[in-house]
């Protein structure tokens, strides 16, 4: 049992508690050791093994042995009578925005309201309205936030299917019964949610090789088997096809299933006016149907006189123009990015040190790195005040002298106040090299009102960059209302940066947003909002955003060396 799942299951525990009315102290026990055993860099069973666990911050000798007892039997009898406690469906009201366990607990104990639809049942009959504190604002965003779940149930983020991607991969390749491997479909194109998962692969052996996948543990339902290609569902619901197809059909079956559906219509009838007909299976003269390309995918663009087009832009959205008339823009890579610019440590609620951040941001070939740790009120995130600032800016200069080939800027990540004044006063900020202005409370402003809010703050003579502009997390949170036209005119007048933020349940700005940025010539910045250390890998999820906005290297900032990346952060500060 892996990290993750033993803090998922200690969350579980702490959830039910707190529905229950249990011991408050208990219930942040829990959570705690929950948040650290998730940011954990070391695998928890190595721990184990080493007798070690209640040296784990926050594990104490209780939650220590439930520990060991999931590692042991991938079980715990804690759980297990707590469940019993509830039924299944109070649990799931937490999936609803707005909702905690405090809440729930008291729909469930007062109400006894169970499912989804009940919730829906009892905000709608205005009985909420008694409670003390209670309004229609709060009747609205209960709606809201079960339109919310119906709306997103059942589709993926993006990192949610790729890394089940690579553990399917990582399984397949070492039965040895397949030779290529690709993911497919919208999540090839890099869409932030994705319906199903499409995978397309060469074997020599192609029965075995759907013998082998639909064995697998994960695999829940098996919903149609052949020779050559496999529909199965897995256990949290989301849908895989499974294809195998001959090598020298490959490139033409990687195009086919990757999609979109209208590019590839528009690419069939542009070889149907050459007498070419283009499938899954190759590229075809119709006359006679004499096969001529299939095995590799740019041969199906250049049988039409196209150059190969990245899957991130094949939407039918003017690429096959572009390419047609030479146009197409060279989108901005992974390795043209030199630093990441949005990080946090423990020194707010980061789980790694600045030393072990800026030693994995080096192992990943970066330039440089800003240390950007929450300045908030929020309890939380462990924010930074004028009473600790001193001393987080000495432990930054203390690792620089330790960290050699990386240079690192000093920054905030400072919350935005619903009045639009920074959480931190202009005599803190301008101590240091970076700030970073974001919003994390207050989301249901007016659409007016979070519009100057915002722009406010962008206004303040330290700001460098606005974090996740639109406030929206993936298959949970819409975004805020806000003019996000006003708000860009705004930050190119003051020449502020914007953020992608790469972290993949939020991708912040989307595509389409930064699109629009980027033609009004705004730059914008790529950052992973890391909390620890490996998600710094979630880089590749920001850059293949800002591939599906057709951005290029000139329109990301930290694509920049140092020397030219601080003179564009100095340029419009006091």
């Amino acid at each position: 049992m892996d990290n993750l799942k033993i803090a998922q299951t200690l969350r579980q525990i702490a959830d039910i508690l707190e529905i229950t009315n249990a011991n408050q102290f208990k219930v942040i026990a829990y959570r705690r050791s929950a948040q650290t055993i998730e940011n954990l860099n070391k695998d928890i069973s190595q721990i184990y093994q080493q007798n070690k666990l209640e040296q784990i911050p926050g594990v104490g000798k209780g939650i220590a042995e439930k520990i060991k007892e999931l590692i042991e039997t991938g079980k715990c009898k804690t759980l297990q009578r707590l469940e019993k406690k509830i039924p299944a469906g109070v649990l799931n009201l937490l999936n609803v925005e707005g909702l905690g366990p405090k809440k729930v607990g008291l729909f469930y104990i007062k109400y006894r309201v169970k499912t989804i639809g009940q919730l829906e049942k009892l905000a709608k009959s205005h009985r909420l309205l008694k409670l003390k504190g209670w309004g229609e604002k709060s009747e609205k965003n209960i709606l809201r936030g079960i339109s919310l779940y119906k709306k997103f149930r059942q589709r993926f983020a993006l990192g949610e299917v790729y890394f089940l991607f690579q553990n399917i991969s990582d399984e397949l390749k070492r039965s040895k019964l397949i030779n290529r491997i690709q993911i497919c479909g919208s999540a090839r194109r890099a869409k932030e949610i994705v319906g199903d998962l499409d995978i397309l692969v060469t074997s020599k052996f192609p029965q075995k090789a759907i013998d082998f996948f639909v064995q697998l543990p994960l695999i829940q339902k098996i919903l149609a088997k052949g020779p050559t290609k496999a529909n199965v569902i897995i256990k949290n619901g989301l849908e895989i096809d499974l294809r195998v197809v001959k090598p020298e059909s490959f490139g033409a079956a990687l195009h086919y299933f990757t999609g979109s559906k209208s590019h590839n219509i528009h690419i069939r009838r542009l070889g149907m006016e050459r007498g070419l007909r283009i499938n899954e299976y190759g590229v075809y003269k119709t006359k006679g149907l004499v096969r001529i390309g299939g095995e590799k995918e740019k041969e199906v663009f250049k049988a039409i006189g196209l150059p190969w087009i990245p899957p991130e832009i094949r939407e039918d959205e003017g690429e096959i123009e572009a390419g047609a008339q030479n146009k197409l823009p060279k989108l901005v890579n992974l390795r043209q990015i030199k630093g990441d610019l949005h990080l946090h440590t423990n020194w707010s609620d980061g789980s790694d040190s600045i030393l072990a951040m800026a030693v994995a941001a080096k192992k990943e070939g970066y330039e440089y790195i800003a240390i950007t740790d929450h300045a908030s009120p929020i309890a939380v995130t462990n924010g930074l005040n004028n009473q600790r600032i001193g001393e987080y800016l000495k432990a930054i200069k203390q690792v620089r002298k330790k960290i050699k080939g990386l240079k690192i800027f000093s920054g905030v990540e400072v919350d935005i106040k619903r009045n639009g004044e920074l959480y931190l006063p202009d005599e803190i900020l301008k101590k240091l090299d970076l700030v970073i202005i974001s919003i994390h409370s207050g989301f249901h402003l007016s659409r007016k009102e979070m519009t100057q809010r915002i722009i406010r703050a962008i206004k303040n003579p330290y700001t460098c960059i606005l974090a996740h502009p639109t406030g929206r997390l993936i298959n949970k949170r819409e975004s805020y209302k806000c003019d996000l036209e006003e708000i860009l005119e705004t930050a190119k007048q003051k020449e502020i940066l914007l953020e992608i933020n790469a972290f993949w349940a939020r991708l912040d700005l989307n595509a389409p947003q930064a699109r629009l940025a980027r033609n009004k010539g705004i730059k914008m910045v790529i950052s992973t909002d890391a909390h620890r250390t490996e998600s710094l890998a979630m880089m590749q999820f920001g850059v293949a955003t800002a591939r599906r906005g057709w951005l290029k290297k000139q329109d990301i900032a930290n694509t920049l060396p140092f020397d030219k990346l601080s003179k564009l952060l100095k340029k419009n500060r006091y």
